[in-house]
């Protein structure tokens, strides 16, 4: 269950972060903004729980 924690809370983060960022006049709306911020926060979600299992794997032996 740890293991899980830190990548949603990094995945929350950079959706967060592609909310707030500017966007063009027609995609300015959260349903757009949501959908382009998956593609960055879904790898970063993938990187960052690969690190949390080598980390937490590493640790426990």
């Amino acid at each position: 269950m740890k293991k899980i924690i830190v990548p949603l809370l990094v995945y929350l983060i950079v959706c967060i972060i592609a909310v707030m960022l500017p966007a063009s006049d027609g995609y300015n709306t959260i349903g757009w903004k949501l959908l382009i911020g998956q593609i960055y926060a879904i790898p970063v979600l993938i990187i960052a729980f690969l690190i949390s299992f080598f980390l937490h794997r590493r640790l426990s032996h």
